[in-house]
């Protein structure tokens, strides 16, 4: 339907990406989503907001380029927000190549396939979103994997903000902190270090991909938006040291 807003949502179905779902449609656009699991989310979604749900598995290479290449012929997109991922811990000693691999291919390679095939078709003025992490700015000890590869999703973005630049095709990543995003199970002990006092939510980081979809972000490209509550820049024995004196 003529001035209908298309985009394209990678792991619509929970969490983070469900919120970027729900903004999205709120705002105005036509959306398509793809899931893995959470069958029950995505059919609710189909049902509430006319979501256009499809199960793919981006660790599926072949998967990820058929679909990509579909999609473009089924729809004339406007946006893309890379979303999906996975983050498996392990000690180092037990770390395998499968699970590296495997990390690797939905968090970084698949969004650059995507990117690849939708980017260059896109109309004017479009926009790429990849959902990176604060993980990706420091190094870890169980989940070695899952934090280079959002600082390899860092470096990607800022290379497709250059090819796709002269398309008038802007992209940007968005790097989320602590989310009460259901991606974890473990309770969340960094809202005491964070200096706004909370973890973030879902509907935070949604918030943040409207804008940089929006028009208002019209000349902002190849950046990284940090949405943490600020704990990159809290110290907790700096904190500590501080509360002696209160």
């Amino acid at each position: 339907m003529a001035g209908e807003r298309y985009v394209l949502v990678t792991g619509g179905a929970r969490g983070i990406g469900r919120s970027i779902v729900q903004r999205l449609a709120a705002d105005g656009w036509s959306v398509v989503a793809t899931y893995l699991t959470g069958l029950h989310e995505a059919k609710e979604l189909a049902r509430t907001l006319d979501v256009k749900m499809h199960q793919v598995d981006l660790a599926d290479r072949a998967k990820t380029v058929e679909f990509a290449h579909r999609i473009c012929d089924e729809f004339s997109l406007d946006a893309l927000v890379n979303n999906a991922g996975i983050l498996q811990k392990q000690p180092f000693e037990e770390m395998t190549l499968d699970a590296w691999d495997r990390t690797l291919e939905v968090n970084v390679t698949a969004p650059l396939i995507l990117a690849q095939a939708i980017g260059p078709r896109l109309s004017p003025g479009g926009s790429i979103v990849n959902i990176a992490s604060t993980d990706a700015y420091v190094g870890s000890y169980r989940s070695i994997a899952y934090s280079a590869s959002k600082a390899a999703l860092l470096s990607v973005t800022r290379s497709l903000a250059n090819v796709l630049g002269p398309r008038n095709v802007r992209v940007n990543a968005v790097t989320p902190g602590w989310v009460d995003s259901g991606m974890l199970p473990e309770s969340y002990t960094a809202a005491n270090l964070t200096p706004l006092g909370r973890n973030g939510s879902p509907e935070d980081i949604a918030k943040v991909v409207a804008f940089l979809l929006s028009p208002e972000a019209g000349f902002i490209t190849g950046a990284a938006i940090v949405a943490d509550g600020g704990y990159t820049g809290a110290d907790y024995f700096m904190k500590k040291e501080d509360e002696t004196f209160h």
